[in-house]
C-alpha cells in the first residue's frame, strides 16, 4: 500500500504550477527558524509563502510539510488558532496544511483535520488522510527525494541533528539517483548552515565507509562553496 502522505505529495506536485520565489522575509523565517524560533509569525508567514510561490517550487512541498508539522508538534495548544487564521488557502495549500497536521501527530489531529475539511472541495482527500495513523518524521525512512526533504524541513524547525543523520540513510540503498541527490543536498545545506557542516564533520568518524565517502565529498564541496572558506 502506498504511503498516503507521498500520494498527497504527488497530487500536489501535479496540481501546482511553478511560481516566483517567496518573499525573502517569509522564506528566511522558515530557513532560519531553528536558530531563533518565532511561532507567533507562523500564520502570516504561511500566507506569504502561499501567495508568493514558495510551496509551488519543486521539492518545497515536503520541506514545508516537515517544517510545519514540527512546529505544530512543538506548539500543540496553538494549532487550532493557526488553522482558523489559515482558512481560505488555495486548495493545493489546504492539502499541504492537512498533511503537516497529520504528520505532526497532534493528540486531536484527526478531529482538527476533519474540522479543517468542512465545506472544502478537498474534504474527501483530507478525511481519507485523517483516517490513517500518523508517524513522526524521525520514523519516516528516507527512500526518495521527497522523504529526504521531509527530514530537512523538520530540521529547519527543530535543529535536531537526527534529521540530518536520517538523510545519510539515503546513501547505499541503490535507489536510482538518490545517493547523488543526498550528496548534493548535504553539500548545499552544509554550505548554507554552519550547524549542518558541524554535524557532517562530527559524523564522519561514526558512519560506515560507504556513507563516509559520500559525506566527506559533501563536506569538501560545502566548504568550497561557503563564503570566505
Amino acid at each position: 500500500m502506498k504511503n498516503p502522505l507521498f500520494v498527497l505529495f504527488a497530487s500536489l506536485a501535479l496540481a501546482s504550477p511553478l511560481a516566483t520565489h517567496a518573499a525573502p522575509s517569509a522564506e528566511a523565517w522558515l530557513e532560519t527558524y531553528y536558530v531563533n524560533p518565532q511561532p507567533g509569525q507562523l500564520a502570516d508567514s504561511f500566507w506569504a509563502l502561499s501567495r508568493e510561490g514558495y510551496f509551488d517550487r519543486p521539492g518545497n512541498i515536503p520541506v514545508a510539510v516537515g517544517f510545519f508539522s514540527a512546529v505544530f508538534a512543538q506548539n500543540p495548544d496553538r494549532v487550532e488558532g493557526w488553522l482558523a487564521d489559515l482558512k481560505g488557502l488555495p486548495l493545493r495549500h489546504q492539502r499541504l496544511l492537512a498533511a503537516a497536521l497529520w504528520q505532526a501527530g497532534h493528540p486531536h489531529g484527526a478531529e482538527l483535520m476533519r474540522k479543517l475539511a468542512v465545506n472544502s472541495p478537498v474534504q474527501a482527500d483530507i478525511e481519507r488522510l485523517a483516517s490513517v495513523e500518523s508517524r513522526r518524521v524521525l520514523d519516516t525512512a528516507v527512500m526518495s527525494p521527497a522523504s529526504m526533504n521531509l527530514q530537512w524541513g523538520s530540521y529547519l524547525a527543530t535543529g535536531d541533528e537526527r534529521h540530518i543523520v536520517n538523510i545519510f540513510d539515503a546513501i547505499g540503498h541503490n535507489e536510482p539517483g538518490l545517493e547523488t541527490a543526498a550528496a548534493v543536498a548535504l553539500a548545499e545545506h552544509a554550505a548554507d548552515h554552519p550547524q549542518v557542516m558541524e554535524i557532517c564533520r562530527t559524523q564522519l568518524d561514526r558512519q560506515p565507509d560507504e556513507v563516509k565517502e559520500v559525506l566527506r565529498a559533501a563536506v569538501n564541496a560545502g566548504t568550497k562553496a561557503r563564503p570566505n572558506s
